[in-house]
């Protein structure tokens, strides 16, 4: 989703900001973005969004004793479709059996 649609800026951008450890504050984030001045509608949600991550990385480190760092989450992989299994019947033009 968009976070700053003057910008073409998306969550995701923000949130790969945050994770490499570049940004900590809505205005290092709006730099690194490269966001120039617009309607200023995406300042809300960038606090929000760094507040968010803060909260985060705060209870992390309380859960585990110590600062760990986030990293971005890769894209998931292709599924593969599996290839269909040919028995004599099948290649013959015969139908495959059937469960009951």
């Amino acid at each position: 989703m968009y976070v700053c649609v003057c910008n073409a800026v998306t969550e995701d951008d923000v949130h790969s900001c945050m994770a490499k450890g570049a940004c900590t504050t809505a205005k290092q984030v709006k730099a690194a973005c490269g966001m120039l001045p617009g309607c200023g509608s995406c300042t809300k949600r960038i606090h929000a969004m760094v507040s968010e991550y803060r909260t985060a990385s705060e209870l992390a480190d309380a859960l585990t004793g110590g600062p760990l760092p986030f990293t971005a989450v890769p894209d998931p992989a292709p599924a593969a479709v599996p290839a269909p299994i040919l028995t004599q019947d099948t290649e013959r033009g015969a139908a495959p059996p059937t469960a009951a």
